[in-house]
């Protein structure tokens, strides 16, 4: 009994190191989660507060200004970025809705490089890239049947994912 409650032992110190470490998300991929929560948002998606905060996100519904707009914030650490600000403006017009979400990272951890490339990496995107000493920038529009246009940019003032979606309303 003694030699088996050793084993066991043993066998429990030799799996904690495994046990404890973390698993780390790249920046890129953080990026690509992060294009993913503003689209979601950006095309009106009456779960996306609560796909975003399942997500990670501490996403909230804000006070609109007309029973056509809706308005929503939120923010949250990007593993390897640093922390993000969301703004999203869901606008609705007769024939179709306006979506407009913005990621802000003042603060970056990283080069972004490899961040920006990640999202323009993207097949549901295609465009115009530019790198410069101080920074990496995107003007990108979507490739599929969704009217999507994307800015991306990291520099030295920060990291931005900014896009706007336009959805036409349904039976239009």
């Amino acid at each position: 009994m003694k030699r088996a409650l050793a084993i066991l032992a043993l066998l429990a110190l030799a799996a904690q190191p495994a046990l404890a470490q973390k698993t780390k998300t790249a920046p890129a991929d953080a990026a690509v989660a992060a294009l993913e929560v503003c689209e979601t948002f950006a095309r009106g998606d009456v779960l996306a507060v609560e796909e975003a905060v399942a997500a990670g996100w501490d996403a909230y519904d804000q006070e609109s200004e007309s029973p056509f707009v809706r308005s929503y914030a939120g923010g949250r650490e990007l593993p390897g970025i640093g922390w993000a600000d969301l703004f999203v403006l869901v606008e609705t017009y007769p024939d179709r809705v306006l979506g407009y979400c913005r990621i802000d990272v003042a603060d970056t951890n990283a080069k972004g490089d490899r961040v920006v490339e990640a999202l323009t990496g993207l097949d549901r995107y295609a465009g115009e890239t530019f790198k410069d000493a101080h920074g990496a920038y995107a003007s990108l529009s979507g490739t599929g049947a969704e009217d999507s246009l994307l800015i991306t940019h990291w520099d030295d003032i920060g990291f931005v994912i900014q896009l706007t979606i336009l959805t036409p309303k349904a039976g239009e």
